[in-house]
């Protein structure tokens, strides 16, 4: 698994893969179009609370990894890999840190300098928080793009919403090199109330060494 990829593709929000997105051609939308479709996805994401489910990775050279995935907006989320992967990547609400339990290390980033902040957010409005590079329709999805507005993060993150209600199904990340990291979700639930210690990665150290 490597870090590099695993932080960008999340540092970066269900059923059906994310390649059902490119069996229609992508129709760039444009003027009134691109408003409404950018006011919909700031109406779907804002609808969100928390969420738990499944996700895979796929990563720029292949490989595939999946876990559990926890998100609590604002500003927390929680994927945790299946073995052999050894990695935790937790967003407490201002910090992401990514925990290599193989190797026994700790990285930390500023959650607004990465593309997570951008749908974690308490209110989120891509138009603001995110210079919105493209938005497009492929049947019955909708694909918006974008990068960071303040320049905090390179690359570029892509939002795959899917059906009559705009669900979140998966992200593309997409570094400054060109490398493309992909997030699918799928067995996603909307709990009432999620455990406080799922985005206290001390917490979770606690647990293990007990």
């Amino acid at each position: 698994m490597n870090r590099r990829s695993a932080l960008l593709a999340l540092a970066a929000l269900l059923i059906a893969p994310a390649t059902h997105a490119q069996q229609a051609t992508p129709v760039v939308l444009e003027g009134a179009a691109r408003t409404a479709g950018i006011a919909q996805a700031n109406q779907a994401l804002n609808a969100v609370q928390r969420l738990q489910g499944r996700f895979v990775q796929t990563s720029p050279g292949g490989g595939r990894a999946s876990g559990m995935f926890y998100l609590e907006r604002p500003g927390k989320l929680r994927f945790e890999y299946d073995p052999p992967a050894a990695l935790l990547i937790v967003a407490d609400g201002s910090v992401v840190a990514m925990r290599d339990r193989e190797l026994r290390t700790t990285e930390r980033t500023p959650l607004r300098s990465t593309p997570l902040n951008i749908i974690l957010g308490r209110t989120i409005n891509l138009e603001r928080d995110a210079r919105v590079l493209r938005v497009s329709r492929a049947g019955p999805w909708l694909l918006i793009t974008a990068r960071d507005r303040g320049g905090q993060t390179d690359g570029q993150i892509t939002l795959q919403f899917f059906g009559p209600q705009l669900e979140l199904r998966s992200w593309d990340v997409i570094d400054a090199t060109g490398a493309r990291t992909r997030i699918t979700l799928s067995d996603i639930t909307r709990p009432a109330s999620l455990d406080r210690s799922l985005f206290r990665l001390e917490d979770m150290l606690e647990n293990r060494r007990r």
